[in-house]
């Protein structure tokens, strides 16, 4: 009798608007077909990194909907209640719309469910699990080697210009990690529902016990060479590193680059 061939199905056309369920993907195996501001991703995200040819669908809040559509991909991922509705999103193709930064404040949590979601939906659920258990281990092992931590809570600021920042506290994917590896996060006042607050520097300066860390790129050289910046608390103490850039309102594979370029501007490499 002939031999039955059976070819391995296709892997599904997946087009996402949020690089969170980019990197989700990226971390279960799965290369999306098209990523929205696709070119910024490695410069924002920088790891998992996209694949070379993976189509930009321009911008995250709106994309190119003639160009989504002419992909006619299997399945959209897009971050609920950003940008362009489920409703219209559906339309074109089926579409999964995940909750990522809400007025609950638990990005990780959210991450952790998301991603079991997608593997469900796309059949690696293994890989989704796999992942998420290694994830947790590395957390486990992180959070053990920080018990010779000296203690000192961290101030973690991203500078929007030399004199604007923003602080990262309750509602932040740092916060979240922060809180998994037992260190505290020294900023206690309000945030919005992505996690951050926009302040002067004056904000700094009103947690002079706090270790400064600076989400790259920083302020300018000639910024921290003036008396405002040198007048810090903990810059004068020497309590101030830095973090290469890590994507600020990213999921789980975010928490874990987060939790390890701590680890290493800490002083744990």
């Amino acid at each position: 009798m002939p031999r039955v061939s059976s070819a391995a199905p296709s892997a599904p056309k997946i087009a996402v608007l949020d690089w969170g369920w980019a990197e989700s993907l990226l971390a279960i195996d799965v290369a999306p077909q098209a990523v929205a501001e696709a070119p910024l991703y490695g410069d924002r995200v920088v790891v998992p990194a996209l694949p070379k040819g993976t189509i930009d669908l321009g911008l995250r809040s709106w994309p190119n909907m003639e160009l989504l559509r002419s992909l006619q991909p299997d399945l959209i991922l897009s971050q609920a209640n950003y940008g362009v509705s489920e409703a219209r999103l559906q339309d074109i193709a089926p579409t999964m719309a995940l909750p990522l930064y809400t007025a609950e404040q638990q990005p990780l949590r959210r991450s952790h469910e998301a991603l079991i979601a997608i593997g469900q939906r796309i059949a690696h659920s293994a890989a989704a699990e796999a992942f998420l258990d290694r994830s947790y281990t590395r957390l486990d092992a992180i959070k053990t080697e920080m018990r010779t931590y000296d203690g000192r809570p961290l101030l973690i600021i991203k500078f929007t210009d030399d004199r604007v920042i923003d602080i990262y506290g309750a509602g932040s994917l740092f916060d979240d990690v922060l809180a998994t590896i037992s260190i505290t996060n020294a900023w206690n006042e309000p945030t919005n529902n992505w996690g951050f607050a926009t302040a002067g520097l004056d904000a700094i300066a009103r947690h002079p016990e706090a270790r400064l860390l600076i989400i790259e790129p920083g302020p300018p050289d000639a910024f921290l060479k003036s008396a405002l910046w040198r007048s810090l608390p903990a810059v004068q103490r020497g309590d101030v590193a830095s973090i290469a850039p890590t994507w600020v309102f990213g999921a789980f594979p975010s928490a874990m680059r987060f939790a390890d370029v701590l680890r290493k501007a800490l002083g744990f490499a």
